[in-house]
């Protein structure tokens, strides 16, 4: 009977992660700002003027999936990499330029609102459907006070298992990975009624993923360094 149980479970366990997409989802980058902002000067135009002038704009974002870990690229000159792992809960935030030799760590088991606020947001899944491409989308509303994210998602599509994130409170991703089993293809991000950022897939790669990617360099502790809201900033060790 137990040997019966055994292979019951590895069977099951098998079909969840056989399913579970493993490659690189690719989105493009825009955003619209507010008619506020518009009418204070700060229009997109001038925006997209600005961000060229200093190499901070990424108009590709490449995210990496390997069950329970990811890594998210830009494509700006001052190249920034985020990666998270689930057996540490964190994600590390690594950036070229001058501040190549810090590492910025957060954990991602509260929201950054409820921290500060107390108040943890309301995640829904809406009764829209929204045609994108070839995918027929549903969507999921992470709303806290300070703004919106909307998840875009099909179930048919880059599934996943929401056990794999189950720490990942911090923008709402678990909580939505547990309505969509699904990484998303369109993420909608509003930022308190001021502006609008929209990553939208254009195409991904399914493929088997060196867990190399992910590894994380030795950090160390430094007193010139401080705690900022987004997490704690650590040197790398040389």
């Amino acid at each position: 009977m137990k040997q019966i149980t055994a292979l019951l479970f590895f069977v099951i366990s098998f079909g969840v992660n056989a399913q579970s997409f493993e490659g690189t989802l690719v989105y493009s980058m825009d955003f619209e700002v507010s008619p506020k902002m518009a009418n204070m000067g700060l229009t997109k135009e001038v925006l997209m003027a600005k961000m060229a002038e200093d190499h901070s704009w990424s108009d590709t974002i490449k995210i990496t999936y390997k069950q329970g870990f990811y890594r998210q690229q830009s494509s700006s000159v001052f190249e920034t990499k985020i990666i998270y792992r689930s057996d540490s809960n964190m994600l590390y935030t690594f950036q070229t330029g001058e501040a190549s030799d810090i590492c910025t760590v957060t954990d991602v088991s509260k929201d950054l609102e409820f921290k500060m606020t107390g108040k943890i947001p309301s995640v829904m899944l809406l009764d829209s459907i929204v045609d994108y491409k070839d995918y027929k989308l549903k969507v999921v509303e992470v709303k806290w006070k300070s703004g919106r994210y909307y998840y875009l998602f099909s179930e048919n599509h880059f599934k996943t298992s929401p056990e794999d994130y189950k720490g990942h409170t911090y923008d709402g991703f678990y909580e939505y990975l547990k309505l969509s089993k699904a990484y998303p293809i369109v993420i909608v991000k509003e930022a308190g009624g001021v502006m609008t950022v929209t990553m939208s897939l254009e195409y991904f790669t399914k493929e088997k993923v060196n867990p190399e990617i992910f590894e994380i360099p030795i950090l160390v502790e430094d007193e010139e360094l401080f705690v900022s809201p987004m997490g704690k900033m650590m040197r790398i060790k040389e």
